[in-house]
């Protein structure tokens, strides 16, 4: 037959149980875990967004801590900067007043790791400002959007299976000779038309940039003062046509001669360059219509140019 249990059985046990939860007791009441042991001091941060700070977060200064965070409430609705809606009241302690300064930088950022839990960063600041007082707001960079870049990257990694098998397709095109790059790259005598491509680059881009036909012609220069010469080769035919004795920079006296012989010379100057057979503006435009416009004034200036010294008296007003 089983024996019955007595008290005096478990008594040492109910001791000890009782003395384990007293212990433990005292070690959450007298031990205050989490909360900093001497002086501490006020300090405000102002924030436009605290993502997963909470109350009881921990306050760094360089990678230490130094205390914690006791509030986060938003400011009044007439704050307009929404950069600053936030405040954040912190408890540091005293001990470190010293190497906080006036334009020390607090930011909210992960603690310890990239996962960490959020923290309120402070730099202390330079020594060329004085000491923080108790009560001050710190100066706080934005929170960076860890979670947003996460996102971001996520949708990325989204496209790489189709990015890398495009690229897989271009390397394969390029690698066979059924493509025209393909044929180009890899054909008999590939490298060798690579250079001579490269030769006739350089080639073009000289004259693009030179003065010649083609570099002027790029440039604007022949069709501008292409221009400026048919400008003045009308405004003789208006004079000409006119019963005034002057129009414009043109006057009928002793100097239309040299005027009409100017802007001949200019006009066979043009067509000159137009019409030069190593030109490839030359060659492109000896159809155009300003072509056929300067072979026509051209003509008539030098026709003027012959009847003014042949009959100069009837171009002279008196």
């Amino acid at each position: 037959m089983a024996r019955s249990l007595a008290w005096s059985d478990v008594r040492g046990g109910a001791f000890a149980a009782v003395a384990i939860v007293a212990v433990a007791l005292a070690t959450l009441k007298y031990s205050r875990l989490g909360t900093l042991h001497g002086d501490t001091m006020p300090l405000y941060a102002h924030v436009g967004e605290a993502r997963g700070l909470l109350v009881g977060s921990e306050v760094w200064l360089s990678g230490q801590k130094i205390g914690k965070v006791i509030d986060i409430h938003f400011r009044p609705p007439s704050v307009a900067d929404t950069s600053a809606r936030i405040e954040i009241g912190m408890e540091i302690l005293a001990a470190h007043r010293g190497a906080l300064h006036r334009d020390a930088v607090a930011q909210i950022r992960a603690g310890g790791s990239f996962i960490g839990a959020p923290v309120v960063y402070i730099n202390p600041g330079t020594m060329k400002s004085g000491a923080i007082q108790p009560g001050d707001t710190i100066t706080t960079h934005p929170q960076a959007d860890v979670e947003g870049a996460s996102g971001q990257m996520s949708v990325a990694t989204r496209e790489f299976p189709v990015i890398i098998g495009n690229v897989k397709v271009l390397t394969a095109q390029l690698q066979s000779t059924r493509g025209t790059v393909g044929a180009f790259m890899n054909g008999p005598g590939g490298a060798a038309e690579l250079a001579r491509s490269q030769a006739l680059a350089v080639q073009l881009g000289a004259r693009l940039e030179g003065a010649g036909t083609v570099g002027r012609f790029m440039k604007g220069g022949l069709t501008s003062h292409a221009r400026v010469v048919m400008a003045r080769a009308d405004s003789v035919r208006a004079l000409l046509a006119s019963p005034n004795t002057s129009f414009g920079r043109f006057r009928k006296d002793s100097t239309l001669l040299a005027n009409v012989g100017n802007i001949r010379d200019q006009l066979a100057v043009l067509q000159a360059d137009l019409d030069q057979s190593r030109g490839t503006a030359g060659r492109v435009l000896h159809d155009s219509a300003i072509t056929n416009a300067l072979v026509e004034a051209q003509h008539e200036m030098t026709l003027l140019f012959a009847d003014i010294k042949k009959h100069p008296l009837r171009y002279l007003v008196f």
